[in-house]
């Protein structure tokens, strides 16, 4: 009894030491999103990505930066390739860029939703896609960006893995969640 009065104590004192390490973390996590004044520690905020990774993302936000504009995005081969999916957005596919290959820089899809306060389709994340034909659905994941951080999808209606990069609307589930819970 007394060694199970000890564990249940020992149990109680980690958690009420990592909620104490958490509430820390939210207060020093920097951009954290707020409510009533309070910061909210998000997961993105717990992870840490490798440098070789945010390497990697920032390269891929800088060569698609132009795409703000979705115009160059339409005169680079994009083409709107779903209707607004809610916590997503619409899909702008560029079926040229559809290979066996990831690279970074080369997004197949970027993601455009119509956020409040705006009057036209903003960028706010990019995915990547390499269809079931290279990669099986049944089979491991793709290789994507460095670490083990990135989550590719295979429930897509069309047969391809999935990969969300929010680099261009924050993503309080984390930058390589499927959906943003920002986006209407």
């Amino acid at each position: 009894m007394k060694n199970l009065r000890r564990s249940a104590t020992a149990v109680a004192c980690t958690v009420l030491a990592g909620s104490a390490l958490l509430a820390a973390a939210s207060v020093a996590a920097a951009g954290s999103e707020t409510r009533s004044g309070q910061r909210i520690l998000s997961w993105s905020d717990m992870v840490k990505l490798t440098q070789r990774t945010e390497d990697q993302l920032e390269a891929a936000k800088a060569a698609t930066e132009k795409y703000r504009d979705i115009n160059k995005a339409v005169a680079d081969g994009f083409v709107a390739g779903s209707p607004d999916v809610p916590g997503e957005g619409i899909h702008y596919v560029n079926p040229g860029r559809l290979d066996c290959t990831f690279e970074a820089a080369r997004p197949e899809i970027l993601l455009y939703a119509l956020l409040p306060g705006h009057t036209q389709h903003q960028l706010v994340a990019l995915e990547y896609a390499i269809p079931y034909a290279c990669m099986p659905q049944t089979g491991p994941p793709p290789g994507g960006f460095a670490g083990s951080l990135d989550v590719w999808h295979n429930d897509e209606p069309p047969p391809f893995w999935t990969l969300d990069a929010w680099l261009f609307l924050k993503n309080p589930d984390g930058v390589f969640a499927q959906g943003n819970p920002r986006i209407p």
